[in-house]
């Protein structure tokens, strides 16, 4: 026997039970792989297993290795065992079940002379955690003693799997004197989560004893359900407030838009002296971000690394993603510079930002230097360059890279319908759909954006179609994109009938139609578009604005269009920009008030660009006014020299007042700088 070759001074009576294993370990051989090793000879183990206390310490060995993972020291630890008791039998049994080898761990099940309780338990645990549910079931039903712990496995494996009456049912088979919190909980969890909300409350009012969880459920329950204000009422009812309700609270302020309420109680919070964590944090400057708090934000940043969390990567990515949003570039950069470990959620936050901001170049040079990148690195310079209109680059990115999600997707098919490349932007949709993945809502208003510019009737209708087969109709998205491509492609009565359809208006579908009115030179009927949608609440953008007056515009309503101009700042707020104000020049020129065009120019709280030049000079040329003319083309040469159009227009005035030198010295200078007039095109849809 091994411990027959020991040494006296190493006799088996002078040592501890655990310090032989150890010895009897390291004398076998077998390397040390755990803080309690166990023996390889069979004969060192029987010489301590015949009393309870020795097979109590083996029995633990089993469990200290399957929680370390090591599965192979645990089995043979147990099958070295020449007596084992149900207790050994169900540490191996858990050893398995726990590491993920659930059919080992029912092998084992099926071999136990006898089963207790835990026995049931842990195999019934295994099942449900491997959302094995039939199995799971099929034993709790054959169990013949249950206890809390087995209701509450079933209870809990059916509500995660949305198994809603299932659990219900197991929850009814329950004593009522077993109905803790544990079990009541996991309804509540279930209910909550498939959002009957009632439900839940029905279970919650039921229980005779709530735990913090219980009311938190709650609390977090009505708050993602958008009922902040029973939230608010649970909540202030309750006994005892952890962090958890208190986060839940602030974060269903947050997500309804109520971002005062939910830093009012990020306050309150503090000054209860409630320890706030990572996450509380988190939701607060997610909070500042999105509305623009950003003096808040600096103060929350503050806050977090007083108290220590200055190198939490989670953290730092909030507060990189806050300075990013809010344009502080510099402050997102330092941020990132100083964290001594950074993830891929870092690395995106920031390259993000710079593309937003439109710093493409800063964004590339840090895309380059990433170690290792994720689909949405990509996707972001993909995006990036789309927005400067580098075509190609976007193009060589999508190609190359590795995995292509439906996100990259949408990017590269809105990159070419955003910058006129319609055809393409058509052609890579129907790649999509030929890889097999399903296009989301962003792709399909892409490709019906891009049919709109290609002014494509019959595949538009196909598309629709497509939509309706995929149950998107309704998605308020497309809904104005169908809109905006019916009205494009000529065919208004589609456009209004789907209009018209919009059970809850959104102001992008309201854009939509008044475009299309207006490009039909249909003005009363994009004002009347507008009128009903002021009445019924829904607030003009500055597109609204661009839409009415292109309308009034085409239709000569020179007193509707000075009307809407007005209206934009002085009712709500909107500052006329220079597309507006090319719309008010455009108007007043076609109306032949030439005078009243450039009084308007001259009193613009910003320089003309060339546009509303353009306007003025198009209006001098119809209305034969050469002085006009003359004006608009000279600023319309200092702004834009190679604009060969204005060349010819000022031009043919020349020639029609009989002016031949000026023509002449004119055409020279054009000739010169190598200015051709290229044709004007548009496409357009034919009825066969």
């Amino acid at each position: 026997m091994l411990i027959e070759k020991l040494s006296p001074r190493v006799s088996g009576k002078h040592l501890s039970f655990p310090a032989l294993l150890r010895l009897s370990l390291g004398y076998s051989g077998v390397p040390l792989q755990s803080p309690s090793p166990i023996p390889e000879s069979r004969t060192s183990v029987s010489c301590f297993t015949k009393t309870g206390r020795y097979l109590m310490l083996l029995n633990s060995e089993i469990t200290n290795f399957g929680r370390n993972g090591n599965l192979d020291e645990a089995r043979m630890v147990f099958d070295q065992m020449p007596f084992r008791d149900v207790v050994s039998w169900t540490a191996m049994l858990t050893a398995y079940a726990g590491n993920g080898q659930v059919v080992k761990a029912r092998e084992v099940f099926d071999e136990m002379p006898t089963r207790n309780t835990a026995s049931w338990n842990a195999m019934i645990s295994a099942y449900v955690h491997d959302l094995n549910l039939s199995e799971a079931f099929e034993l709790f039903m054959r169990m013949p003693r249950k206890n809390v712990i087995s209701y509450s496995a079933m209870i809990t494996g059916f509500a995660k799997s949305r198994m809603l009456r299932e659990a219900e049912d197991v929850y009814k088979r329950m004593p009522p004197s077993w109905r803790d919190p544990v079990a009541s909980n996991a309804l509540i969890y279930g209910y909550l989560r498939n959002g009957e909300v009632e439900e839940a409350a029905r279970v919650f009012n039921a229980m005779v004893m709530k735990d913090v969880i219980s009311w938190s459920s709650m609390v977090d329950g009505y708050c993602k359900n958008g009922r902040v204000f029973d939230a608010r009422e649970m909540f202030e009812e309750m006994p005892v407030r952890n962090v958890v309700s208190w986060t839940a609270m602030i974060h269903g302020y947050v997500k309804v838009g109520m971002w005062v309420d939910g830093l009012m109680m990020f306050s309150r919070m503090r000054r209860e002296g409630i320890m706030i964590n990572s996450t509380t944090l988190a939701i607060v400057l997610d909070a500042c971000a999105e509305f623009g708090r950003n003096s808040e934000g600096i103060q929350i940043h503050g806050l977090t690394v007083r108290m220590g969390f200055g190198s939490d990567i989670f953290l730092c990515n909030s507060i990189i993603a806050m300075y990013s949003r809010a344009g502080w570039m510099l402050a997102a950069r330092t941020v990132f510079d100083n964290m001594r470990k950074k993830d891929v959620v870092s690395w995106n936050s920031l390259i993000t930002g710079y593309v937003q901001h439109d710093d493409i170049e800063e964004a590339n040079a840090l895309f380059e230097e990433m170690p290792e990148k994720d689909a949405v690195t990509w996707t972001s310079m993909v995006v990036g360059f789309s927005k400067r209109g580098w075509i190609r680059e976007s193009v060589r990115l999508f190609e190359a890279m590795p995995e292509k999600d439906d996100v990259a997707w949408t990017a590269m098919i809105s990159c070419f319908a955003a910058n006129g490349e319609y055809v393409r932007a058509f052609q890579l949709f129907q790649c999509m759909l030929q890889e097999g993945l399903r296009p989301n809502p962003l792709v399909l208003s892409s490709v019906l954006s891009a049919l709109s510019g290609l002014a494509i009737l019959q595949q538009g209708v196909q598309v629709h179609a497509f939509i309706v087969k995929m149950e998107l109709e309704f998605d308020s998205s497309i809904q104005s994109s169908l809109v905006s491509m019916y009205a494009k492609c000529g065919s208004l009565i589609d456009a209004f009938r789907i209009f018209s359809n919009i059970s809850e208006l959104t102001i992008i579908a309201v854009n939509s139609m008044i475009t299309g009115f207006a490009q039909h030179g249909l003005a009363k009927e994009a004002l009347r578009v507008f009128k009903e949608a002021e009445a019924n609440g829904c607030k003009p953008n500055h597109v609204t604005f661009l839409g009415i007056l292109s309308a009034c515009s085409c239709a000569g309503l020179v007193e509707e269009g000075y009307h809407y101009f007005k209206l934009m700042d002085s009712c709500y707020c909107i500052e006329p920009g220079p597309d507006h104000y090319t719309c008010m020049v455009d108007l007043l020129g076609r109306a032949g008030m030439l005078k009243e065009a450039l009084d308007l120019i001259n009193s613009m709280p910003f320089d003309p660009n060339a546009a509303i030049w353009g306007a003025l000079l198009n209006a001098g040329k119809v209305h034969s006014d050469l002085n006009i003319a003359k004006l608009a083309a000279q600023r319309l040469f200092e702004l834009d020299p190679g604009n060969a159009t204005a060349y010819a227009v000022l031009s043919n005035m020349y020639s029609l007042a009989g002016m031949k030198d000026n023509e002449e010295e004119l055409r020279i200078t054009q000739r010169t700088r190598g200015l051709r007039k290229n044709p004007g095109y548009s496409w357009i849809a034919l009825d066969k």
